[in-house]
């Protein structure tokens, strides 16, 4: 388990686990808008890395040309603990 800060608030979520970032963490209550289901083509769930390491990005992140510290939590998975700001 790693442990991911949003908002002011710490979420415990799996490294391991087949599920994105952001079904991990609104399986808990965080409040993160998915438009678009998870299929990673509205950036509502857009997030900047404060700090912490996550997966490689996926070919949809890569085509959205997204600056370096951000992410799509509908398409990445922690890999250790980390804070992340939503953009949306």
């Amino acid at each position: 388990m790693v442990t991911i800060h949003l908002n002011g608030k710490d979420y415990q979520v799996n490294e391991n686990s087949d599920e994105p970032l952001m079904r991990q963490l609104t399986s808990q209550g965080a409040q993160i808008v998915g438009a678009c289901g998870g299929a990673g083509i509205c950036m509502t769930c857009a997030f900047k890395v404060i700090e912490g390491e996550f997966t490689e990005k996926t070919d949809t992140e890569e085509m959205m040309d997204l600056p370096e510290n951000q992410r799509l939590a509908c398409q990445c998975k922690p890999k250790t603990d980390g804070e992340i700001e939503l953009i949306y």
